[in-house]
């Protein structure tokens, strides 16, 4: 009669590991990561997208509207919340911006500042600063001068209405487009995962 081997307990170490590799690609997992290293770049593309979808779902945001993207700054990968992200959270809030100061200075740097006030009354300040002069310094004019204005100013609202919702992230860098594809549902969070 044959004895048949039966398997060696796993050592403490070994389950440890085992543990890590079957955890890693959970969304609890990738949202770990993120804050213990506040960067995006170590996690996997799936993982990715299950930070994108859990954070979505924590500031009310519609995952399918693209809200986020990704800003590359200082060899960081941070989560960008877009124009689309903005105005959900605007929506959301109730938040109403405006405009309260335009300047422009001797040395071609343009300054808005707008107001943002949620429905309660509370209002946040930003300021936004973009120079007016190309890689050469030298004066924009027309249409590009009026691009970078425009886009003072949608900063200025922008840094407004994050600062007044309390999402602290920075602007800068390059932003990257997060990738829409449609994900297998197992790795997608559960609704009540969160």
């Amino acid at each position: 009669m044959q004895h048949s081997k039966l398997a060696k307990p796993l050592s403490s170490r070994e389950l440890t590991a085992r543990e890590a590799l079957t955890q890693r690609n959970t969304t609890q997992a990738a949202i770990e990561r993120v804050i213990l290293n506040r960067d995006l770049r170590s996690l996997t593309e799936i993982e990715r997208v299950q930070y994108n979808f859990a954070l979505c779902r924590s500031l009310g945001l519609n995952p399918l509207t693209n809200p986020i993207d990704y800003l590359v700054n200082e060899g960081k990968m941070t989560p960008y919340i877009n124009a689309n992200g903005v105005s959900g959270l605007r929506a959301i809030h109730g938040i109403s911006t405006k405009i309260t100061n335009r300047t422009t200075d001797a040395q071609h740097l343009h300054y808005v500042t707008a107001v943002a006030v949620d429905a309660n009354g509370r209002s946040e300040e930003s300021t936004a600063i973009v120079a007016l002069t190309d890689k050469y310094g030298k004066q924009l004019l027309g249409q590009r001068r009026a691009d970078k204005m425009m886009a003072a100013e949608t900063k200025a609202k922008r840094r407004a209405t994050l600062s007044l919702v309390g999402i602290p992230w920075a602007d800068g860098g390059t932003i990257l487009s997060s990738r829409t594809y449609d994900p297998p549902h197992d790795v997608l969070p559960l609704e009540d995962e969160f």
